[in-house]
């Protein structure tokens, strides 16, 4: 899946806007919560928009300044389900967003699909990883099915760190960001719009 600097503008446009919408209270820490989801057919094609809420642990800042980059992974399924056979499958996507640090330039990059981009803060950045815009997940057709099932998931992945580190990270809830699969409302989606108005804020 290729994203367009267009797409990974937009997220950083909408970066302040999310800023000012209140986050879900949560007990656990290393959760990931699904804030928002909208789809958006455009001819041919069925577009996704997410909108996710995460806080990360200090002991992930702490690696990542120490030059251990991180990989969130954004995961998407589809499924036709049936109710005297096996469901359906329709289709598996992922998209690897890469937040790294550079101790030489005191510099943070941003990598989302074959585009990235450097900031000075960790702040900067992630707000752009919550929310992923205009991701092409399917062609418009899809819609007709009434079965029709999508679902997400967010996730800290770390099996993408050095094998030494892997070792070390294991069992460590700090590396288990996950917010598990999670069933979309394909009607309530349509119908969605993914930020607010900011002059209603």
């Amino acid at each position: 899946m290729t994203v367009t600097r267009r797409q990974l503008c937009a997220a950083a446009a909408a970066a302040p806007i999310a800023a000012l919408v209140p986050r879900a209270a949560s007990a656990d820490t290393t959760e990931i919560q699904l804030m928002q989801a909208v789809l958006e057919p455009q001819g041919n094609d069925l577009f996704l928009s997410l909108s996710w809420e995460y806080d990360l642990p200090e002991t992930l800042i702490d690696s990542l300044r120490r030059g251990i980059a991180l990989y969130f992974v954004c995961e998407v399924r589809l499924q036709s389900k049936r109710t005297l056979w096996f469901d359906k499958d329709l289709g598996h996507l992922e998209l690897v967003q890469r937040i790294s640090f550079s101790p030489l330039t005191r510099q943070y990059r941003f990598s989302r699909g074959g585009l990235s981009q450097t900031y000075d803060t960790l702040e900067q950045i992630l707000p752009i990883t919550r929310h992923l815009i205009g991701w092409r997940i399917a062609e418009s057709s899809l819609l007709k099915d009434s079965s029709l099932e999508i679902e997400a998931r967010m996730r800290l992945d770390s099996s993408r760190l050095p094998k030494p580190l892997q070792v070390i990270v294991g069992g460590n809830s700090d590396w288990e960001l996950d917010s598990d699969w999670i069933t979309i409302d394909v009607q309530q989606a349509l119908k969605a719009t993914l930020f607010p108005d900011p002059s209603r804020l």
